[in-house]
């Protein structure tokens, strides 16, 4: 998928208290793969295994079929969908992660602490203990549609450019139609068809949900 998009996407998680004084811890680890996974830090690339530690400069890739699961320091947990690129922009009191293909579940513990973000291209989301997924869609004109839906807590959205803010609460979904303009939270069947589980243990992880069927729901509701 192209990405000439030129503005800047991020979601920033705040805490809903005061951050106590801590000292940061600057690495992640990946802690399941499935398929074929791999990570690079400027030319260098090699296969991922569970157990690799990742920081700042680090980018993981997912292949068709393949996932994987990464424990950030900072209490959040990625799952990374197939066909994904996420790089690692830093670790630490402010963590931020950036989306240039695919799809991320992120998942924040209780124990959050500082910023997190997840960068795209287009927006900025503030975020308190949730779970939420954000996935690039169709390509229109050359920019991307992200589409962004929350599963626990509440994200606020908005687009520097624009001014632009919404508010997603627990069970509604949005979409940044080509990464310029935000449509009022909704609840979109295809949501309820994401697997959000991250611990393999408990069951499966792979999600295989298609963003089609996100615009198949399109045609039953209105367009913002």
């Amino acid at each position: 998928m192209r990405s000439n998009n030129r503005t800047a996407l991020a979601v920033v998680l705040l805490l809903s208290f005061a951050v106590p004084v801590v000292a940061f811890a600057v690495s992640g680890e990946v802690v399941y793969t499935e398929g074929d996974v791999s990570w690079r830090n400027g030319a260098a690339s090699r296969d991922a295994a569970i157990g690799d530690t990742l920081g700042p400069g680090d980018v993981i890739v997912t292949g068709a079929r393949a996932l994987a699961v990464i424990d950030l320091a900072n209490g959040t947990t990625l799952k990374l969908k197939e066909k994904t690129t996420l790089a690692i922009d830093s670790i630490g009191e402010s963590t931020s992660v950036r989306l240039t293909a695919g799809g991320v579940f992120t998942t924040i513990a209780r124990k959050l602490t500082g910023r997190f973000s997840v960068n795209t291209q287009t927006a900025v989301a503030g975020v308190r203990g949730t779970e939420f997924f954000m996935a690039y869609g169709r390509t229109i004109d050359a920019k991307p549609d992200v589409w962004l839906c929350v599963n626990s807590g509440a994200v606020e959205v908005s687009i520097p450019d624009t001014g632009q803010t919404v508010v997603v609460k627990q069970g509604l979904g949005i979409n940044i139609v080509g990464g310029e303009r935000i449509t009022s939270p909704k609840r979109y069947p295809w949501t309820r068809k994401l697997n959000w589980n991250i611990d393999p243990g408990t069951g499966t992880v792979d999600d295989r949900t298609s963003l089609e069927q996100a615009y198949s729901d399109l045609l039953n509701q209105d367009y913002d």
